[in-house]
């Protein structure tokens, strides 16, 4: 049996079908993240800078998953946006998977929470730049505000182009 927690957003369509139209008994097809064209390269062995907001985490863990299973000696940064401490969701098991690998720092970013600390204030994007260093390959995937335009923010911060990874339909 499994037991799915799921709160409905408003541009949500996965959230709103199993909120408002899944009942108990319901069949559902599970598996991998899928369509968001986000796959590490077989030949590279980069650092990671991965930036999630809201169910943009599950294809970037997907990747983090990767890479435990292969390890190359990757250090693989994971900024988690949320609104608020409150908004952060799956955050035990965001410390278990960062307390299980040495190689993995999973950074917090809260847009609207005063009681954040300094590094983890911000959008997700922002906190980002902040753990950036030169060589990472950055992944970043989340609701569609937070990932349009990101392209230019990181350009603009001179992170390569090539090095620039976003979801399938975003290219600016």
């Amino acid at each position: 049996m499994l037991e799915f927690h799921v709160r409905a957003v408003a541009a949500g369509s996965v959230s709103h079908t199993l909120v408002h139209a899944v009942r108990p008994g319901h069949q559902l097809w599970l598996g991998p993240p899928d369509g968001t064209g986000l796959t590490l390269g077989e030949s590279s062995r980069a650092d990671l800078l991965l930036v999630a907001g809201g169910t943009g985490l599950a294809p970037l863990r997907a990747l983090v998953e990767q890479v435990a299973a292969a390890p190359a000696g990757r250090r693989v940064t994971l900024v988690v946006g949320a609104r608020s401490f409150a908004d952060l969701y799956d955050s035990i098991s965001l410390d278990k998977l960062q307390c299980a690998h040495d190689w993995l720092t999973v950074v917090p970013a809260f847009s609207h929470d005063v009681a954040a600390e300094p590094g983890e204030w911000g959008d997700a994007l922002t906190v980002a730049l902040e753990h950036h260093r030169p060589g990472q390959e950055v992944y970043l995937c989340g609701p569609p505000l937070m990932v349009a335009g990101s392209r230019l923010r990181l350009l603009a911060a001179g992170v390569p182009a090539e090095r620039i990874h976003l979801p399938d339909g975003y290219a600016g």
